[in-house]
């Protein structure tokens, strides 16, 4: 079927039923009986749990993620294997809506044959309607692939649930293929945690911490003293960053890997972004950027979600979403061999780039290139720029790292440190992160 499908894609129109004709059959190879004698589409090939006699726990579709896990992402232990779209979608703007099947990617040494998925019973995710709700939509039951994304994967489990996002699924897992499939009966679909918060959550005093292996520390006030939370999460050689990736009013910790160096054969950064506070599982693990690019996050546009980014000697490639795809801005600020930073210089909610010169700070107010519109002496050579709002103000200041040494200042002019301490020693990152309430 895949090759079939890739034969197809140059020969006949996306739309056109022999392109459809390999979707059912997925479908039929998956459950041939239960496709073959009752009405529906391929999607819809098995029903939800057959305890549940009422609510929407009997509809053919499986619930979203971010109902049960509370991120719009597949969760640790699963993958992308298929999508659909809804065409001309008002919650994408008139464009196309996607909606990705996250399926099991363990089927604990049960076979598949050639289906492709094996049962709920061979995963550790029991077949049933979400939180046990007959109004709920069903969970870890449904078997099927569509088989556009993760191919290489022979055996994978039931799906388990749905993300949904304006953004194409080969931008969101490189391994998509675009090989079309179209129900407009989810159109209408929708959750409450589908839709980003871009509510404003108010400025917030930036508090020190620091990486070291893959142990953080983070204090909970700016100033010296001992580690308030300590957990693991990375491994050595990860370059550290904290940023609000959900506009949840807290920043929370990413690592991104193969800065230094890339594996044999790696053409790609991998970020590894946790959205809930502390140690676990990535929610977002994405391949942007190329060995020896400086990763950078910043809100570029303003909704209150921090997003990824790299500085490739001085061109800046930024994306506004958290998923691997061609940047959204590009542009050259600084020169080869400055150290970026990023921050709100004005208080407008909006991120610009900056680049650290020995001691000079050059800044710019947007994400846009151009010569530097705030230009100021701070630290010394050798010095590790840090950035934060210090005082609360909205407006982000500069600071410096030194050995465990923190020098900040409130100002975006020449002069001295407006307060020093020490936390953190030598060898660890500094990161700086804020949260806005507790």
């Amino acid at each position: 079927m895949e090759a079939a499908g890739r034969w197809l894609d140059s020969r006949v129109s996306r739309r056109g039923f022999l392109r459809r004709a390999v979707i059912v059959g997925s479908a039929v190879a998956t459950a041939p009986m239960t496709y073959l004698l009752r009405p529906g589409t391929a999607y819809s090939a098995l029903i939800g749990p057959p305890d549940c006699s009422s609510g929407l726990c009997v509809d053919p579709w499986t619930d979203f993620c971010c109902n049960i896990h509370g991120v719009n992402t597949c969760p640790p232990g699963s993958l992308v294997a298929g999508w659909w779209r809804a065409e001309g979608n008002t919650f994408c703007d008139g464009s196309s809506r996607y909606y990705m099947d996250c399926n099991s990617a363990d089927c604990g040494g049960c076979s598949c044959g050639s289906s492709g998925t094996c049962s709920h019973t061979c995963v550790d995710c029991e077949c049933k309607c979400n939180h046990d709700q007959c109004v709920e939509r069903k969970i870890c039951c449904t078997r099927f692939r569509y088989g556009q994304c993760n191919n290489q994967e022979p055996c994978i489990g039931p799906i388990t649930c749905r993300v949904v996002t304006c953004v194409p699924p080969w931008e969101w897992d490189t391994t998509c293929s675009r090989t079309d499939a179209i129900a407009q009966s989810t159109y209408t679909h929708n959750a409450a945690c589908l839709h980003p918060d871009t509510s404003p959550k108010g400025p917030a005093v930036a508090r020190p911490a620091v990486m070291a292996g893959a142990t953080w520390q983070l204090r909970n006030s700016l100033g010296g003293g001992g580690a308030d939370d300590t957990f693991d999460y990375g491994v050595e050689g990860d370059i550290a960053l904290m940023a609000d990736w959900s506009n949840a009013g807290v920043e929370t910790p990413a690592v991104v890997r193969g800065v230094r160096h890339g594996f044999s054969g790696d053409d790609r950064l991998t970020w590894y972004i946790r959205q809930v506070e502390g140690p676990g599982q990535p929610q977002l693990v994405i391949r942007y950027g190329l060995p020896g690019d400086i990763p950078v996050v910043g809100d570029w546009d303003g909704d209150g979600v921090a997003t990824l980014g790299v500085v490739r000697g001085n061109r800046w490639l930024l994306r506004n979403s958290n998923s691997p795809g061609s940047p959204h801005l590009d542009f050259t600020f600084g020169q080869a061999g400055d150290i970026p930073v990023v921050g709100d210089w004005n208080g407008d909610g909006i991120d610009g780039p900056g680049m650290v010169r020995g001691n000079t700070w050059r800044l710019r107010n947007s994400p846009t290139g151009g010569i530097a519109e705030i230009t100021f002496n701070f630290g010394q050579a050798g010095d590790i720029p840090v950035v934060g709002d210090w005082n609360g103000d909205g407006i982000d200041g500069p600071g410096r790292y030194d050995d465990g040494t923190w020098e900040i200042r409130n100002s975006l002019t020449t002069g001295s440190a407006d307060q020093t301490f020490t936390f953190g020693g030598g060898g660890q990152q500094p990161v700086t992160w804020h949260r806005v309430s507790g």
